[in-house]
């Protein structure tokens, strides 16, 4: 405690010299540029609706594509859709083609992209609220708290120390030092958890001691960041006693969202766990707790955004109804509503104000500044708490991320009339520079060997949660499926519940749930869920499982890559076979492609046989034709034709492979006649004369045909034109070894 009140109480003293000093200085005398934009658009346009309508379409298309073009290269989706906007603005397409400009953003429309812009900034500090995980506060004790205050303290006094030099540079005789520096100050020390928090968990680095301990830090300065800029503003916008009074009144609000609102908000996420759903109702009573909040704060003179955030930071944070309404908000919001902010931001940036070398010596001075700050405080902290350096500068550089939540500030001051278009620009530059940067540096740090460390590094040895793909309910599972399309699962099902064993553990049934984009969404709730919600997929096996009279355990997750994910929760499951269905291209007609290639290709070495099912049934099926040659395929295609056969009570019918037509190798025929005598089954036998698949088709018409991958490539099969879906074909992946190709006893 005394540490925190010395390092306090030395902050203050250090600001309070910086001001004194300060107020000395002469404010800069701004050079008024006229914007670029035209005052009147080209022509007369009919309607201020069909005006706001093309705009916005424009916004959405560039927002999506340069935001999916960064995403493709590893970085932030924001970062694209903040640089989108600036492109829309006079930075560019105001000085390329002012007359577009002029008619995609006249003076008319731009007022209504602000308001949107202003609804969609309070629906996101909502959502942020509602993402923060509070339970993070208290899990890192001093150690977090120790690092997170310093890293807003010192980014918070060099921003105040570069006051000194920008205020008689950059400032105005409307704006005192006061506040120029307390707000400078602020823009230095702010933190963007989401997009921190999605840059861990998309790399699973959440877990780590270092990403837990980034996420608790994170955390603590976002709530400590927003309540300073409460703070500030209230200060540049009244006197001193009126500053007391606003930040009275500010105590008085948190009091009461903590005492009664919180409360009812816990009997409403009840209220929900009993209804299953959010009614129009419950809808409704946030809404209008969201909307009473932010007027209040706006009322008494702390912004909006402040009582949005507040609102959504007090309702359960794992509560089923947090999740239904992210769901249910986020996509408008991202979509949507952000764009328009990143649009209306773009429209107010003009990077052309920063001209001449001193002002583009400024804008690095800026950039410098902010990062080695945020940098500098954060990995310093850490390494005196324990951590080594390496871990402490991941962390520096993770705290350094700005993103959207620097915007927000940014506008904020830009409206108050605290910082000059000029500054404005050049802080935007400093947010886009160091969120860009965050994702490359951070791939340096913890590339090769350095990577495995950072993922596998335990957070904590007792007390962790288990992730899904250890999940213990999928233990000696001998057989697993995978699910994703309700309509195709009945086949799918009939025949993995086949290859199960006849005593033992029930088939475990799998379906993985793309994890939400990033956007809104911290990605944590997801992650941290050891249940995904029921998805229709599900409901449809359990259905087919009810009507065949099998006994099945289902399971879903969340997944950001599918292909991954599967093989390792048949690797811990302990699984002898995974069961897939066929890719679904939306164009062309491989169906062996996207997460079905993917799959194969994890599980090539494994001791895991893989059966990819095609689209079909077996309503007419009565035999099994197998495709049997003597390596790894070949033998897993014997092993499930008999696993399918003896509890369907089918006739095998044996394939033999044999090169260019000769007679099958001796030890082939021994495998058929050993499976034949472990599974109690007679199997016919006959050689495979022909490798057209045309032909090998026609022969096996209503009936199920097991082969190898390596065979299917081999003769060309198409396994999409089954004839009217009559009949089914699975293709083989077999195991690297001869362990598990045993028929089941």
């Amino acid at each position: 405690m005394a540490f925190y009140v010395s390092m306090l109480a030395a902050a203050t003293g250090i600001y309070l010299g910086i001001r004194f000093y300060g107020e000395t200085l002469l404010p800069y005398q701004p050079v008024t540029s006229p914007s670029v934009l035209p005052s009147r658009a080209i022509g007369h346009p009919p309607d201020v609706l069909m005006q706001v309508l093309l705009a916005l379409v424009v916004v959405i298309i560039l927002a999506r594509a340069v935001g999916s073009l960064f995403a493709y290269f590893q970085q932030p989706p924001v970062v694209g859709e903040i640089i989108a906007g600036i492109l829309l603005g006079p930075s560019l397409l105001g000085r390329v083609s002012p007359g577009v400009a002029g008619y995609l953003f006249p003076p008319t429309v731009v007022p209504v992209v602000g308001v949107l812009a202003e609804i969609g900034v309070v629906l996101y500090m909502f959502l942020v609220g509602l993402e923060l995980d509070t339970s993070l506060l208290r899990r890192r004790g001093h150690a977090a708290v120790a690092i997170s205050h310093a890293s807003i303290v010192v980014p918070f006094l060099a921003g105040a120390f570069l006051a000194l030099y920008q205020y008689p540079r950059l400032s105005s005789h409307s704006v005192s030092f006061t506040s120029f520096s307390l707000f400078l100050g602020v823009s230095m020390s702010v933190t963007a958890f989401p997009v921190l928090a999605r840059i861990l968990t998309d790399r699973r680095m959440h877990r780590s001691r270092m990403g837990a301990m980034t996420l608790t830090c994170a955390a603590v300065d976002d709530v400590t960041a927003w309540c300073l800029l409460a703070v500030v503003v209230s200060i540049v916008q009244a006197k001193t006693a009126g500053a007391i009074w606003t930040i009275a009144m500010a105590l008085a609000f948190i009091a009461t969202l903590l005492l009664i609102i919180r409360p009812l908000m816990t009997r409403l996420a009840t209220l929900y766990g009993n209804r299953g759903r959010l009614t129009q109702g419950v809808m409704a009573m946030l809404f209008i707790a969201l909307l009473a909040s932010a007027l209040f704060t706006d009322l008494i003179g702390i912004h909006a955004v402040f009582g949005a955030f507040a609102l959504g930071a007090v309702i359960p944070h794992d509560s089923g109804m947090a999740r239904d309404l992210t769901d249910r908000l986020e996509d408008l919001l991202v979509v949507l509503l952000l764009p328009a902010f990143f649009a209306f931001t773009g429209l107010r940036t003009q990077i052309s104000l920063v001209a001449g070398p001193a002002q583009w010596m400024m804008c690095v001075l800026i950039v410098l500044v902010a990062s080695i700050g945020k940098f500098g405080g954060s990995a310093l902290a850490a390494r005196l708490t324990g951590l080594k350096w390496r871990d402490s500068a991941a962390l520096g550089i993770l705290m350094n991320t700005r993103g959207l939540v620097e915007l927000i500030v940014l506008n904020i001051g830009l409206d108050l009339g605290v910082i000059a278009p000029e500054l404005f620009a050049m802080l935007v530059i400093m947010a886009l520079v160091t969120t860009f940067a965050t994702t490359p540096i951070l791939y340096l740090l913890i590339s090769g060997e350095n990577r495995r460390e950072f993922e596998e590094q335990p957070a904590s040895p007792a007390g962790t949660r288990v992730p899904l793909a250890a999940s213990e309910r999928l233990s000696d599972c001998p057989v697993v499926a995978a699910v994703s399309n309700p309509h195709t699962v009945d086949t799918l099902i009939e025949l993995a519940a086949a290859a199960s064993p006849v005593e033992g553990h029930p088939l475990r049934v799998l379906t993985l749930i793309r994890r939400p984009e990033g956007g809104v969404r911290s990605g944590l709730r997801e992650i941290e869920e050891r249940v995904a919600p029921k998805t229709p997929v599900l409901l449809a096996v359990m259905e087919r499982a009810r009507s065949m009279g099998v006994p099945i355990e289902t399971q879903a997750a969340w997944s950001d890559d599918p292909g991954r994910d599967l093989v390792e929760m048949a690797q811990a499951a302990g699984a002898a076979w995974l069961m897939i269905g066929v890719h679904q291209p939306v164009f062309g007609t491989d169906e062996m492609g996207g997460t079905v290639r993917q799959v194969m290709s994890n599980l090539a070495g494994s001791s895991i046989h893989l059966g990819i099912v095609s689209r079909g049934h077996l309503k007419h099926a009565s035999r099994i034709f197998a495709l049997v040659d003597d390596i790894v395929d070949g033998r897993a295609s014997l092993d499930l034709a008999t696993r399918v056969a003896r509890a369907r009570n089918y006739s095998v019918h044996a394939l033999l492979v044999a090169d260019n037509g000769s007679e099958p190798a001796s030890e082939l025929t021994a495998l058929v006649r050993d499976a034949s005598r472990l599974s109690g089954q007679w199997l016919y036998t006959d050689i495979l004369r022909t490798r057209e698949s045309a032909n090998i088709l026609k022969q096996v018409r209503g009936e199920l045909l097991v082969l190898g991958a390596g065979t299917a490539n081999q003769i060309n099969l198409p396994i999409n034109v089954v004839p009217e879906r009559d009949g089914c074909i699975v293709v083989v992946q077999g195991a690297d070894t001869r362990q598990t190709t045993a028929p089941v006893q």
